[in-house]
């Protein structure tokens, strides 16, 4: 007590700080008197709210009188000063709303009216009150144009209900009037009904008395359709029958027609085969005697050719014989110069033969190449001649029975076999008689250069032999020129007598085979020759087989397009027959079904008949009761709108500072403590006299004091400007003192403990709270999260036990906000108190408290 004595007596001396402190005090005071003596409420100017109204409605007719919903609500309107209505046209809306002028539009659409309307139409359309808010000019204002534009909505729904309800009830005086028709309408049909029961009754019993009649047409009918029935099975059996016959015939026509068209088509080939195999048949005939011809010339070349050789040899021997001796030489010169000459006549007659041989071997080898080449071309047409000629043979079988046995039939087709077999044969030897011919002339050619130089050896030899003669001197040189000739010479005859051996020898082979060949192309001749002839025999008989194919089909198909119209006729008889026996029974069945249903129709009418009197008496009842309605401007007003809210308040604001006094109470008491922490340096020096427990105990009961003023001062006014009663003023009093050293123990503890910083964290605190502890909304409406956060927060119970004072009167809320204040002052006490103590154990050190 003696630190704060002398804490406020240092305060004393200094006039600066009295100020400060007098300033301080009044900031609480002042905030709470400026928010609290306000008079105004948040709804109190809303007339000042511009909002634009744009009536679009045309108009529509209901119940026969025309109706514009729109325009009654625009007269509502204006008669209302719930908001600041302003009725524009769309224009000057949409420009406003860009302007910000406007903080909200309604519009009433063209068709609300009409729509209105169709509430009793198949499609009932809704009416729409078109409405566009920005609420970003101001949250408050949003809600509070919103919340009217749900109440104008509601309006116009009673309205548009009680123009529903009037234009029914308008309605029932006509609902009567359509009982009393009825009711009439029911008595016609009363007495019909009598009418009616007395003319079903007659036809029951005209019914009664034809149905023997109508028996006997049903059992008839089915007797006719056994009968049709019968028939149609018959033709429908035969018509596959007729079918396959026209068919056949079709078949066989087409064949027909395709054997002669194929006969027509080989007629050509047959002919240019005939005269082909003639052909060639002439060309083998002339190389026969043309090799037959030359065989001699042959025959005298290979005899000349061998007595060459002989001769050659006996030069060569005779040569030998020479050289011998000159002795020897001299006197067989003369038998030289005889055996000389006579080798010169030889050789001049074997040039002149093979002169002559030449050329004809030339034209041997030329013609054996172009038989060659024809017997090539020949053989796939003969082979393809002989499987035509089967294939044709096989068709005309299967048309012609026995044809393929005939015997000219199967002579053709040996013969076509024989000339393929034959020409094949023939163009396997061909080959080797071309390669012959063509050695043949070749050897030659090579031989009629040799024998000219022979020719002309001889005649020099038979020179030198004569010069042999004209001296010894020339003999030795004579002699060696004549060995060496006569080798080339032995030589060169042996070669041609070899070689015109081979060419006699495969001459005579030529002639054999082309002798065989012509034979069998004589036969291929006359075989194609005869094949001509069948040939046409076969197309002639053709062509009358088809025509008399021809003539079948078309009968048969005339057979069967009768036969099928024959059958279609007997298909709609026996259909026509079924139907009619199937309609009789039917007849016969629904006759007694006709005769049942009118018995029942007889029954029902009496039924209609007791009914009808029953409902005319109905009738005639409702258009009383009905008649009986009236309906007055009040029962209208009670279908349109059958529920009135009624209720009551409890603890009514009875301004709007008395919501806001709890939060600025609570507000003030904790910024008016804070600010007043600056004025105190709580950094204990190092030379105080004190303890730090006194020291620190000290400063607390000063702003103790300071702070108890500031609760007594903003807690008087405002149980003044709520005009509380003396017992609620005397608790708000007490507990804004109570809250405000709560508040002190929490910024004393952080201010202890860090100085400014904790001061900071005291204003961070505070600032946390301003919107999680119920001040704008209840926390109940918080996020889950900062709901849990406010039990946790001393405004939050601050701002509870205010209410419960102010506005509540409930003193169960109040003492639940102590206790739990009550936590919290426990709390932050023992929290500065560990401080403290903490700083008195280390006071030797400098303080770290900023």
């Amino acid at each position: 007590m003696n630190s704060s004595q002398s804490e406020l007596g240092g305060f004393a001396s200094r006039r600066g700080w009295i100020i400060a402190v007098i300033a301080i005090l009044l900031v609480p005071f002042v905030y709470a008197a400026l928010i609290l003596t306000a008079k105004w409420g948040p709804y109190d100017n809303l007339s000042n709210l511009p909002v634009a109204v744009v009536n679009q409605d045309e108009g529509g007719m209901s119940g026969g009188e025309p109706i514009n919903v729109g325009d009654d609500l625009i007269a509502e309107l204006k008669s209302n000063n719930s908001l600041g209505f302003e009725f524009v046209d769309s224009e000057k809306a949409e420009k406003g709303l860009k302007d910000l002028k406007y903080y909200m539009v309604i519009e009433v659409p063209k068709d609300f009216s009409q729509k209105v309307t169709t509430v009793l139409d198949a499609n009932p359309q809704k009416p729409e009150l078109k409405y566009t808010q920005n609420e970003g000019l101001h949250f408050m204002a949003a809600q509070v144009t919103k919340t009217a534009t749900e109440r104008i909505q509601t309006q116009l729904a009673n309205k548009v209900t009680a123009t529903y309800t009037k234009s029914l009830l308008t309605q029932l005086s006509e609902i009567a009037s359509g009982f009393n028709s009825g009711a009439d309408g029911s008595g016609q049909i009363n007495s019909g009904a009598t009418e009616l029961k007395n003319g079903t009754g007659q036809i029951l019993t005209s019914l009664n008395d034809k149905a023997p009649d109508i028996a006997k047409l049903a059992d008839g009918s089915k007797e006719l359709k056994a009968g049709t029935n019968e028939l149609y099975s018959s033709l429908t059996s035969k018509q596959g029958d007729i079918s396959k016959l026209a068919a056949g015939a079709g078949e066989v026509n087409a064949g027909a027609n395709t054997l002669l068209s194929s006969l027509k088509a080989k007629s050509g080939d047959i002919s240019k085969l005939a005269a082909g195999t003639q052909t060639l048949e002439d060309g083998s005939t002339q190389l026969l005697s043309s090799l037959k011809n030359s065989s001699g010339n042959i025959g005298k070349l290979a005899a000349g050719a061998k007595d060459l050789d002989n001769g050659a040899k006996q030069l060569a021997a005779g040569a030998r014989e020479a050289s011998a001796g000159a002795s020897a030489l001299e006197a067989g010169s003369a038998q030289v110069l005889t055996g000389l000459k006579t080798a010169q006549a030889g050789s001049k007659t074997l040039d002149g033969g093979l002169a002559k041989l030449t050329p004809g071997s030339k034209q041997v080898a030329d013609g054996a190449a172009t038989v060659n080449g024809a017997v090539k071309q020949l053989s796939p047409g003969a082979a393809q001649v002989a499987a035509g000629l089967e294939q044709l043979v096989g068709a005309l079988a299967a048309q012609i029975p026995g044809f393929e046995k005939r015997a000219d039939v199967q002579t053709l087709i040996a013969g076509s076999k024989q000339v393929a077999g034959g020409l094949n044969q023939l163009a396997g030897s061909t080959p080797t008689l071309s390669a012959g011919a063509k050695s043949v002339s070749d050897g030659l050619a090579q031989a009629a250069p040799g024998a000219t130089q022979l020719a002309g050896g001889l005649d020099q030899l038979v020179s030198g032999q004569t010069s042999l003669n004209a001296g010894v001197t020339k003999l030795s040189t004579g002699i060696s020129s004549l060995s060496t000739g006569a080798s080339a010479l032995s030589a060169g005859s042996a070669t041609l007598a070899a070689g015109n051996a081979t060419v006699n020898q495969s001459w005579g082979t030529l002639t054999d085979s082309v002798s065989k060949i012509k034979g069998g192309i004589s036969t291929v001749n006359q075989g194609n020759h005869s094949v001509e002839n069948g040939w046409k025999t076969i197309t002639n008989g053709v062509t009358t087989l088809s025509g008399g194919t021809k003539q079948v089909a078309a009968g048969n198909q005339t057979v069967k397009s009768g036969w099928n119209q024959l059958t279609v006729g007997a298909g709609k008889l026996n259909n026509g027959a079924t139907q009619i026996s199937d309609g009789t029974s039917t007849v016969r069945t629904g006759w007694g079904t006709l005769t049942d249903g009118v018995t029942q129709v007889d029954d029902g009418i009496g039924k209609i008949e007791t009914g009808s009197k029953e409902l005319t008496a109905g009738l005639s009842s409702g258009a009383e009761k009905t008649g009986a309605i009236s309906v007055s401007d009040k029962n209208i007003e009670q279908f349109a709108a059958p529920v009135e809210l009624s209720g009551q308040t409890i603890n009514p604001f009875k301004g709007y500072r008395y919501a806001n006094a709890p939060y600025v109470l609570s507000l003030a008491l904790f910024v008016g403590v804070l600010l007043m922490s600056l004025l105190f340096d709580l950094r204990k020096p190092y030379d105080a006299a004190v303890s730090s427990i006194r020291w620190y105990a000290g400063k607390f009961g000063t702003m103790a004091l300071f702070a108890t003023a500031q609760a007594l001062l903003v807690s008087i006014l405002a149980a003044f400007l709520v005009k509380s009663t003396f017992g609620n003023g005397f608790s708000l009093v007490i507990f804004s003192v109570f809250v405000s050293l709560v508040f002190l123990t929490i910024v004393f503890a952080l201010t202890v403990l860090a100085g400014n910083i904790g001061r900071f964290l005291a204003f961070v605190f505070l600032v946390l709270q301003m919107s999680t502890t119920g001040a704008s909304l209840p926390v109940q409406m918080l996020p889950e999260g900062l709901h849990r956060l406010s039990n946790f927060l001393p405004l939050t119970y601050s701002i509870n036990g205010f209410k419960a004072v102010i506005t509540l009167d409930n003193y169960s809320s109040l003492w639940s906000s102590v206790f739990a204040l009550l936590i919290f002052l426990a709390v932050f006490l023992i929290l500065a108190s560990i401080v403290v103590m903490i700083k008195a154990s280390s006071s030797s050190r400098p303080s770290t408290v900023e």
